[in-house]
């Protein structure tokens, strides 16, 4: 691939501060002490501490071969990890690659075959199929915590025409392709943006992290001397969320695609919140439409500035647009505005000819801005990169865009859509030939092409178009599981419409403008066959509509991949008990996640005639192999969703089933016992796998259930092959450090109840115990404080079950248990009590006790970003079973 030169754009091989990198340094040394990262959760970064990370790991990548032109594979978290990675590849001289955590094992593999990367730096566990192309796997924490090396100096080889990174898109071929940026055309990019406005702002860290505007994010904050807040992934996902993070941060700049700055003007405007410390948003990726609800949100923030901007990844940033402070003069449909520094935009039609003012042409960048090309690809690079007739530079080429814009009378562009088929969906580049290969890949489908269609509030989807095979129709839930195998989530269609034949045009080739014509299925055709559970069907969508704060979920969406989560969870299930006129329990929101099977469970109704219900529940946290399955035993609440997150964190090939007490609490003075409760499980396991060997674990009150089931499983002669007790213990209590007998919980947990049973017979439907529930003993019984205005009915259960549980474990004694154990400590446990709560665990075991550490407290090594190593610990002991590791940990 040839270099993109630029004669006019300062830079050489020895000028540091031609490299990004350098400004960032340059902050760091002029404010040592300042906040360089927050996460929004309280924990903080210096710029001092950022620069000694990044010179460490820049320091192990060069000694491990990485320099100029060396890819580095990154899939991390969004995290103080990820910005160093970032800072010390370039620092290496390497080419920084992310890889965007939604990227399934296949794509991922692919992705970094074509890199040809020596090193990939991840937070996880790595597919095999991954593992096998890459020299080295680093972890952020493997390096040694040592003082930081001497002051790394750009390397002498290093030129601004070397790459600096490679993004991943989708391409036509049905692989995606790798776009090479240099160092020149990153630098222009930030080194505008610092001009652009003003510095230091604090920003929040939003983009996925395989989307290019995380550059201008990341770089382009912390080479101002900004503070750069880092989301969680739930605070991306939920728009009321964000707005609590922006307010409580004082965050003043967001970067948004144009879908993310909806939702997050419709919840303000549906919580009358607005944060107002916001001076600047920058939207970008997609067609910009000012609804009423975006008007309505900067009206309410007179002082904020609104930034459109556009430019593909083959060029970052092209042109920009600041909106007039005017707000009643916005336009429907801003234009993308003109062209930012040392980018060239030519609007040309047939033969590369200029267009007239006002007529459309297709939009075509020189400059250096471009990229160099697309990795180990010339002949596609070749057609798109092409020689630039109108640089008096030799060599220069330009991109062939593919959008279609026009000029206005005061020299605005005006985006017209595309030339060709590609589409954008939220701020993605989506080739439909990558979607339709892969759906035409899946069983039952003949044909099938690909659309984008618009919904309500101006929201563009992918559609899919498919022909069956003859006389099989697959489900769109079986169509949408497939391409989550091979596909990234936004690559998914979110709508499917079944036809007859593909229409074809003249060319034979599908025929898009009569597909989309194409009705798609509304609320009550989607695969339900029956009248009464099709009209169920949209009054759940309504609920999860009402709860979500967005339609953007098709009926065979899992409700947790659509921004659900544990605590709006409880509240669609309160919902449902008054659709149903019956209470339905949080654990059917597991059982069936998505809007067709809740609507078919309420049209079930109750049993027609009585049975005896289980006590024992098992549900499927994560699929996999029926034959390597790991049981998960509840909480003292008697639900699962507090393991959620672990099980879609772990990588092990085993099936998650979650173990649940169906029963419910019992009446007073017939509460089962802890051995009656292990029984009942006990019973549950070996009719559904008669044989061992068994996994086995839980957390706290799950992990003594665990314990004792494991007892009972190998008393009757089978074999327990892991038994993993997560911060719990069944002789002394994790928190206390006393036996259960002589906490105070019980006491306590009845106290809450009580007060809950007098709120409600006052007529509270709603009972907020805010006063009982700030304390460091109730989040750590019941795994996290109860929403505010939590139904009654719904709370009341938990607390009657948590109290039956808690009871249970006072009067257990622990008999000894002949195996070995996993001991998943929390960090955060005092050395003195985790000396003690090894020493009880030990005296009732008498096989080994391996202790893995896992940073947070009680109840947070089964939260963000703790959970993630946690998921890492029981991952390597799952994958050693078997191996012969028996030393005992530490």
């Amino acid at each position: 691939m040839g270099h993109s030169r630029s004669s006019h754009i300062p830079g050489t091989a020895r000028d540091a501060r031609a490299f990004v990198h350098s400004l960032v340094r340059e902050s760091a040394l002029a404010r040592p002490d300042a906040v360089a990262l927050t996460d929004g959760a309280g924990s903080r970064v210096t710029y001092r501490e950022l620069l000694e990370r990044w010179e460490r790991l820049a320091t192990a990548l060069r000694e491990w071969g990485v320099g100029p032109e060396v890819p580095v594979a990154v899939r991390l978290e969004r995290s103080p990890d990820l910005v160093v990675a970032m800072l010390a590849i370039l620092e290496a001289g390497g080419v920084y690659a992310p890889i965007d955590d939604s990227c399934p094992a296949g794509r991922f593999a692919a992705i970094v075959e074509d890199l040809g990367a020596p090193v990939l730096v991840t937070d996880r566990e790595t597919p095999t199929e991954v593992r096998r192309l890459v020299g080295r796997i680093v972890h952020p924490r493997d390096l040694p915590d040592q003082a930081a090396p001497r002051a790394l100096v750009t390397p002498p080889a290093l030129h601004p025409d070397n790459l600096a990174y490679a993004m991943s898109t989708s391409g036509s071929t049905g692989r995606p392709k790798g776009v090479g940026m240099t160092h020149r055309g990153l630098n222009r990019l930030i080194r505008w943006q610092a001009a652009d406005g003003p510095a230091g702002l604090a920003t929040v860290s939003f983009t996925s992290t395989g989307f290019d505007v995380t550059f201008q994010e990341v770089l382009g904050t912390l080479a101002t001397g900004g503070r750069l807040c880092l989301l969680s992934e739930e605070s991306r996902r939920d728009p009321e969320q964000l707005l609590a993070v922006l307010e409580k941060e004082g965050i003043e700049r967001v970067f948004l695609p144009y879908v993310a700055l909806g939702q997050l003007a419709l919840a303000a405007r549906r919580t009358g919140r607005v944060p107002g410390s916001l001076k600047h948003v920058v939207t970008a990726g997609e067609h910009l439409v000012i609804t009423d609800a975006i008007a309505e949100f900067f009206d309410a923030l007179p002082h904020c500035r609104l930034d459109n901007h556009y430019g593909p990844t083959e060029t970052h940033l092209v042109t920009s647009l600041t909106l007039d402070e005017d707000r009643g003069a916005w336009p429907r449909t801003p234009p993308i505005g003109r062209e930012v520094d040392e980018a060239d935009v030519h609007l040309l039609g047939p033969g590369l000819t200029p267009v007239a003012p006002g007529e459309p042409g297709e939009i075509h960048v020189g400059g250096a801005a471009l990229a160099r090309g697309y990795l180990n690809a010339p002949a596609l690079t070749a057609d798109r990169f092409l020689p630039d007739p109108f640089s008096p530079g030799p060599g220069a080429r330009m991109y062939r865009t593919g959008d279609l814009a026009r000029l206005d009378g005061d020299g605005l562009l005006h985006f017209l859509g595309r030339a060709d088929d590609q589409m954008k969906v939220r701020g993605y580049r989506v080739e439909p030939a990558e979607v339709e290969l892969a759906l035409s890949r899946c069983p039952g489908v003949r044909e099938a092409a690909v659309g984008q269609r618009t919904l309500a509030d101006g929201i563009r989807v992918l559609a899919a178009y498919v022909v069956a095979e003859e006389g099989v129709r697959p489900s769109v839930s079986r169509l949408s599981a497939a391409l989550k195998q091979s596909l990234p989530g936004y690559m998914v269609p979110a709508r499917y419409a079944f036809i007859d034949a593909m229409p074809l045009s003249p060319t034979g080739k599908a025929d898009r403008r009569k597909l989309a014509e194409v009705p798609l299925p509304g609320p009550a055709d989607r695969g339900v066959t029956e009248p009464d559970c099709a009209t169920l069907a949209d009054a759940v969508a309504a609920v999860w509509q009402r709860v979500l704060g967005h339609d953007e979920f098709e009926h065979d969406e899992d409700f947790f991949d659509v921004g659900g989560d544990s605590l709006l969870a409880a509240w669609v299930v309160t919902e449902l008990s008054q659709l149903a006129g019956r209470e339905i329990e949080l654990s059917v929101i597991l059982r069936n996640t998505t809007v067709e099977e809740l609507a078919a469970f309420l049209a079930a109704g109750p049993a027609t005639s009585p049975t005896r219900r289980p006590a024992s529940e098992l549900i499927t946290l994560k699929p996999g192999s029926a034959g390597n399955v790991l049981y998960l035993f509840h909480p003292l609440g008697g639900e699962l969703l507090t393991y959620r997150e672990l099980a879609r964190r772990m990588e092990s090939p085993v099936r998650v089933l979650g173990v649940r007490w169906a029963a419910g609490p019992a009446e007073p003075g017939h509460e089962p016992s802890l051995e009656e409760m292990a029984r009942a499980h006990h019973e549950q396991l070996r009719a559904v796998q008669s044989e061992g060997p068994y996994l086995l674990a839980g957390w706290s009150f799950g992990g003594v259930l665990a314990l004792e089931v494991g007892r009972l499983l190998r008393e009757s002669g089978q074999e327990v092959a892991f038994l993993g007790l997560i911060d719990a213990n069944p002789v002394l209590d994790p928190l206390s450090g006393l036996p259960p007998v002589e906490t105070s919980y019980l006491t306590l947990l009845g106290q809450v109840l009580e007060e809950v049973d007098r709120r409600a017979a006052d007529g509270e439907d709603s009972v907020d115990i805010a006063e009982f529930s700030s304390d460091r003993d109730w989040v750590g019984l019941m795994g996290g404080a109860p929403a505010a205005g939590v139904k009654a009915a719904h709370l009341r259960r938990s607390l009657a079950m948590a109290r039956q549980s808690m009871g249970a474990l006072v009067t257990y004694t622990a008999r000894r248990y002949e195996g070995d154990t996993d001991l998943f400590q929390a960090g955060a446990t005092g050395p003195g009590l985790r000396a003690q709560l090894e020493a009880g665990l030990r005296g009732v075991v008498d096989g080994s006790v391996r202790v893995h550490e896992v940073p947070g407290d009680h109840t947070g090594i089964l939260a963000s970003p703790h959970v993630t190593v946690l998921a890492e610990a029981i991952d390597a002991v799952l994958e050693n079973i078997g191996k012969g590791n028996d030393s005992d940990g530490s």
